[in-house]
């Protein structure tokens, strides 16, 4: 266990020696040298609907501005999460995100449950988790909002919102392009242009594409085959029309991304954990026939599969977005449609034993229309700057459908007992649509002193009909074969109040309280009409935070604090159940309670004009209050799955000007996580099945970089996971027997940019 004495001792000796400390839009050279307006460039977010400095803002809230991310390379949700308190990432693949802030979050990744986070690209609500996770180019910068989100937001989100903002068509033609090399026979490309199309700069135009491949780093030692790499390219086209004297504004954005086979994941068979009565067994394998003994997996990245595991994912967006201002607020109309297909296989069991394949196509057509109205600050409807407001409504409408089948090979139990390889599949089609009125109103009592008053009502009407069919009825998967259509709506009112004080344009205090909530839904994969039927109730959390946001120093120093409580109660929990008969299925059931408290610190320090310091600290006490699975499982008390108690990254950036217009920068970040659970249970063999195996030791991945910028020309050296440092990135519980999927191991490369 990593004691927070070790993570403040490796803080300080990271700090001494080792990212990225500041958003900012403007390149480090060109950094205003005056003490007093050190942070003139830090970057304006829009996380309120309004632009603003992130300091101003009463929420805990980190963002990296462009110039940042193209620095160092942070190219998915993956590479962000070290760099914000309390962030958690994993995944089952590029498909199947896990994404955790303050130890709320969700690992299930079907049309039929939602996210705990929420993640929103130019403020368009990305449903579908499976779509989520994507290749992050051109962008213009990154918000991370921390604890549940609604009176400003379209869809709902109880564990926080990502707002990703692509870059927009500029004032001035602009170009760039960038490619590079690394290990794994990598390669990347990508580059935007973009600028005015008309004389009179009313029309004006962004264009972006990128290609990025890496080999994986996992290998099938029976095929040679490869997974777990990168296997990416899309592009995207913003146009921009302003007419007549600027009152309307009008944006469409057409966005497309494929990803390959070489993105494709897979897990490798452990065996199982020790029980109360048996111990460890290696050989174990998920309904492998008695006597079947796999080729051991001894760990690392390479193992013996049956299967080659295989992605196909295509994703496509169109984004229409209207803005008029009139004299007393700007009104704001966003309609999106985006439709996702993906296709992807796997050796389930991850062994040399052909026991068990899946195949999983998912397709998913939503669309979404939200309306907003914003308050002119000058305007008469703000009472010459009293008030703030923001009113909106939002409708989400998706159309969904996902098939899993599972084939049964020549070593399974059921080959052994029948000499049948049967087909089993479950396939369930849904449709959801969902509408909520939200407002938010801030009141300025004095110069000093606000008070902030927001609501959201959310209602969401949906349906699924499942179906379960087998090739050879009578056996596990799918015994009997079955079909459920069921329904169900979900309201909610969550209010929102948050009082702020100004000591001084640089130091201010606040305290808020919200609630949230998350739909209730459908459960994934069901293999019996009893499991389908199971559906599981919304979730519904109360917060509280004070927080801290400070510039002292001529701003060379900024300290943020929150400090934070959450009653968290129906938690959705997914976990892998023993049906009996060697088979098992994934039932999605609701904790009764839980409770979070936490601290969440950002630290940034700028000791000179061309050195960098930063630290974001984590910490989490996150529990089940009152979690009784079933008649045998009792999980009250233990730690909340993926939320390790400390979280840290702490980064430097030193900068050595040289010549005209050039600059020499190294870099360093180094992201420490203590030991947390995959699984219910703390890892407590007393659960038995694979529980015991799901734990994780605390690690550290240390990053480095270096560039040179020579005129319009930057060359980057970069290596990720220095140290070579041995994790996973997640676990696959499947009755007595768990998988592992590694974690990405030390990746290093090159690249070279132009910039016009």
């Amino acid at each position: 266990m990593i004691k927070p004495t070790l993570c403040l001792g490796v803080a300080m000796c990271a700090v001494l020696s080792a990212t990225p400390a500041f958003s900012q839009n403007a390149d480090s050279q060109n950094e205003s040298t005056d003490n007093s307006n050190v942070y003139a460039n830090e970057i304006v977010v829009t996380a309120q609907r309004r632009e603003e400095r992130i300091q101003d803002i009463p929420v805990a809230i980190s963002a990296f501005g462009g110039d940042e991310i193209e620095r160092t390379g942070i190219i998915s949700l993956e590479n962000i999460a070290p760099r914000v308190p309390s962030f958690y990432f994993g995944s089952f693949g590029a498909s199947r995100p896990q994404l955790y802030i303050r130890g709320i979050g969700t690992r299930s990744f079907d049309p039929g449950s939602e996210s705990s986070v929420g993640v929103f690209v130019d403020d368009v609500y990305l449903g579908r988790s499976s779509g989520s996770f994507g290749s992050l180019r051109d962008i213009e910068r990154i918000e991370v909002l921390r604890g549940p989100q609604g009176t400003l937001y379209g869809r709902n989100t109880i564990g926080g919102a990502i707002n990703v903002i692509s870059k927009a068509p500029s004032d001035n033609f602009e170009a760039n392009i960038e490619a590079g090399i690394s290990n794994y026979d990598g390669y990347e490309i990508s580059g935007g242009v973009g600028g005015p199309i008309t004389t009179d700069g009313s029309l004006k135009f962004r264009a972006a594409g990128w290609r990025t491949y890496r080999d994986g780093y996992m290998t099938n030692l029976a095929t040679g085959k490869k997974f777990q790499g990168q296997d990416n390219y899309g592009g995207r086209l913003r146009l921009a029309f302003e007419p007549g004297d600027g009152r309307l504004r009008i944006g469409l954005t057409a966005e497309y991304i494929k990803d390959g086979d070489e993105a494709a994941f897979g897990g490798f068979n452990r065996g199982s954990g020790p029980t109360a009565t048996a111990p460890a067994n290696p050989n174990s394998v998920f309904l492998a026939a008695p006597g079947s003994v796999p080729i051991a997996y001894t760990g690392g990245n390479s193992a013996f599969l049956s299967f080659d595991p295989t992605l196909d994912r295509e994703t496509q967006t169109y984004i229409g977005r209207i803005e008029y201002d009139t004299d007393f607020a700007t009104l704001i109309s966003i309609s999106a449609y985006r439709k996702l297909n993906t296709s992807e296989a796997r050796d389930l069991e991850g062994s040399s034993l052909s026991v068990i394949d899946q195949t999983s196509r998912e397709r998913s057509k939503q669309f979404t229309q939200e309306f907003r109205i914003t308050s002119d600050p000058s305007g008469p409807a703000s009472f010459d700057g009293a008030l703030d407001w923001i009113i909106g409504g939002f409708y989400y409408r998706d159309r969904s459908s996902r098939s899993d089948q599972f084939d049964l090979g020549s070593d399974s139990v059921i080959f052994f007992l029948t000499g049948a390889t049967p087909t089993d599949v479950s396939f369930s089609d849904y449709e959801i649509d969902s509408y909520a009125v939200f407002g938010q109103a801030t009141i300025h009592i004095t110069d000093q002193f606000d008070v902030t008053l927001g609501g959201r009502y959310s209602r969401d009407e949906k349906r699924a009909i499942q179906t379960g069919t087998s090739t050879f009825p009578g056996v596990p998967l799918v015994v009997t074969p079955f079909t459920t259509d069921n329904s169900a709506v979900y309201t909610s009112f969550d209010p929102r109040i948050v009082a702020t004080y100004k000591f001084s344009p640089d130091v201010s205090i606040y305290g808020s309280f919200s609630t949230g909530f998350k739909s209730g839904g459908f459960q994934y994969v069901p293999f019996a009409a009893s499991q389908a039927n199971v559906l599981f109730a919304p979730e519904d959390i109360k917060t509280y935070e004070i927080g801290l946001k400070s510039e002292w120093l001529d701003r060379r120093l900024l300290f943020n604090l929150a400090a934070f409580h959450y009653d968290y109660s129906n938690l959705q929990v997914s976990r892998i159940v023993d049906l009996g008969g060697g088979a098992a299925a994934s039932l999605i059931s609701n904790a009764a309670t839980s409770s979070v408290d936490g601290v969440d610190v950002e630290i940034k320090v700028r000791p000179s004009d061309n050195f960098d310091v930063s630290i974001a600290y984590g910490f989490l006490d996150a529990k089940y209050d009152n979690y009784i699975f079933n008649a045998t499982t009792d999980f009250s008390g233990t730690a909340l799955v993926r939320s390790p108690k400390h979280s840290i990254n702490v980064g430097t950036e030193w900068r050595r000007p040289f010549g005209d217009d050039n600059l020499f920068t190294l870099g360093a970040d180094y992201a420490l996580l203590a030991d947390f659970f995959h699984e219910p249970g703390e890892a407590n063999p007393v659960f038995g099945g694979a529980t015991s195996l799901s734990g994780e030791d605390g690690y550290g991945l240390l990053n480095l970089r270096a560039s040179v910028d020579v005129g319009n020309f930057r060359v980057t050296g970069y290596v990720n996971n220095a140290t070579k440092t041995n994790y996973r990135r997640t676990v696959l519980a499947l009755g007595s027997t768990l998988s592992d999927f590694p974690g990405t191991p030390r990746v290093y490369g090159l690249k070279i940019g132009y910039r016009y």
